[in-house]
């Protein structure tokens, strides 16, 4: 019972340790947090709706989004302490804030909604120190993204100003720089000790411009906060620059998804019209649609095209049936009319035995007399049915060759719709052909053994026509060896 228990012990730290070993999935965390209806400064018209469609971008590009909306002191510690354990060992974490910011003393602090501030008293212990929140981002092993859209006035400088002469401390404008971190970016709405523009719109000109880039697949991050730049910088003639601090080893996506490049990197070459369909739906502003419409187009004309021809493959194919059938039953018709005339030809006469020497005499064997002509009339009726047989199939052969020459024309007409030359069928005028109803055709090739018989021009004209539809037994495709 020991052993067992110690067997089963180890099994268990065994798989325990696979467990641990294992790679987890990609882990997203982000703190969104938009502070509006302030009871002691001046509400902010915008930042919920800042904090809703951040907390939705997010949540779109696969972060686990925790939001807070109008959050008090103790709202705000609660959901950064939450903030922080899912953070650690995630793979990247984001803090957004949006709302009332200052620096006191070269330090700064974001304003929860219930927030007097008359003192130093109050900084410090009615706000959430911004170092706070660096720290819980440092839980995380992988990329650190904050961005701040607090940057707006102080609404407590004249408050603070007025106990500056006894308490030797300093109140700035706007937001102090941030000491950055190994793996951490910093976006500002505005530049350091500069001022941000509530905007007048839905969101800050800031949150709105961001919220757009995030939802342009394949930026890499630095690439993105650029772009947030120039977009910010012309929604307010120049007064606003977004700052961006930043210090990561690699590239960062907060967008995973493929971009329009991308997705027709893998699709240019694909035949199916329902996937370049979807990537015009997905991209309808993409250049690349154009691209995708011009393909779809060429594919559409080719399907059509390929309807016709397997539409006309059947109908030549019926209609050499019906050919190989009409060549088959005048052959038979022929061959029966060289039969009943060859009957009709009158007997040779019985020779005597060559003389010897033996002196003995022997009587003379009568000769049977001579097998009478049978009646001319038949044989010149039998005569005309075996020439009309062979003029017909005469036609039949040149008919033959008429109906292949306009398949070989029609599908090189179809291959080139198709803007691709197939091969081209066997030209079956290559093939022994029958002789003219003029040239003299003996009988006896007609009425031969039935090796002779296999290498009839109807058979093998079969034969060709079943190796184009691909219906060959082994059999069938010795006698076609025969043929040729």
């Amino acid at each position: 019972m020991i052993l067992i228990a110690r067997l089963c012990g180890l099994i268990m730290l065994m798989l325990t340790g696979l467990a641990m070993a294992a790679p987890a999935s990609e882990r997203r965390v982000a703190l969104v947090i938009g502070n509006s209806s302030y009871r002691n400064a001046p509400v902010l018209p915008n930042t919920v709706n800042d904090a809703r469609d951040m907390a939705a971008a997010l949540r779109k590009v696969g972060f686990e989004v925790i939001d807070g909306l109008d959050l008090d002191k103790r709202g705000m510690d609660a959901a950064l302490t939450r903030f922080a354990r899912l953070a650690q060992d995630a793979d990247s974490v984001m803090f957004y804030f949006a709302g009332h910011g200052f620096q006191f003393n070269g330090e700064n602090y974001l304003v929860p909604v219930e927030a007097k501030i008359e003192d130093e008293a109050g900084v410090q212990y009615e706000t959430t120190r911004l170092n706070d929140v660096v720290t819980a981002l440092n839980f995380a092993k992988g990329v650190k993204i904050m961005v701040l859209d607090a940057c707006r006035n102080n609404p407590f400088v004249n408050q603070l100003a007025k106990r500056q002469a006894t308490r030797g401390f300093s109140v700035g404008s706007g937001l102090a720089p941030v000491a950055r971190a190994q793996g951490m970016v910093i976006a500002y709405a505005t530049q350091a000790n500069d001022v941000a523009a509530d905007g007048t719109g839905r969101n800050s000109p800031f949150t709105a411009a961001l919220v757009h880039e995030i939802d342009q697949p394949g930026l890499e991050v630095a690439a993105l906060f650029r772009r947030v730049q120039k977009s910010v910088y012309d929604a307010t003639a120049g007064r606003q620059t977004p700052e961006l601090s930043l210090s990561l080893l690699g590239d960062f996506y907060l967008n995973l998804a493929e971009t329009d490049a991308s997705v027709w990197q893998r699709i240019r070459s694909a035949d199916e019209p329902d996937v370049l369909r979807d990537f015009m739906q997905r991209y309808p502003t993409s250049s690349l649609s154009i691209d995708a419409r011009t393909r779809l187009d060429l594919i559409e004309r080719r399907s059509g095209a390929a309807t016709e021809r397997d539409r006309l493959v059947r109908e030549f194919a019926e209609r050499e049936r019906a050919l190989l059938e009409r060549l088959e039953q005048a052959e038979q018709g022929r061959k029966q009319a060289a039969t009943d005339l060859a009957r009709q030809e009158p007997g040779e006469p019985v020779r005597p035995p060559a003389a010897t020497n033996d002196t003995t005499q022997v009587k003379p064997v009568p000769s049977p007399p001579k097998q009478a002509a049978r009646d001319p009339a038949e044989r010149s009726r039998l005569a005309d049915e075996l020439a009309r047989r062979e003029k017909e199939l005469a036609a039949l052969e040149v008919e033959k060759r008429r109906l292949a020459e306009e398949r070989r024309n029609v599908e090189q007409a179809m291959a080139a719709r198709l803007g691709t030359l197939t091969p081209s069928p066997p030209d079956r005028s290559t093939q022994p052909q029958a002789a003219p109803a003029s040239a003299p055709r003996p009988v006896e090739r007609r009425v031969d053994t039935p090796a002779a018989t296999m290498q009839t021009k109807t058979q093998c004209s079969e034969l060709l026509l079943r190796a184009q539809l691909g219906e060959l037994t082994p059999a069938a495709r010795e006698q076609l060896q025969q043929c040729r």
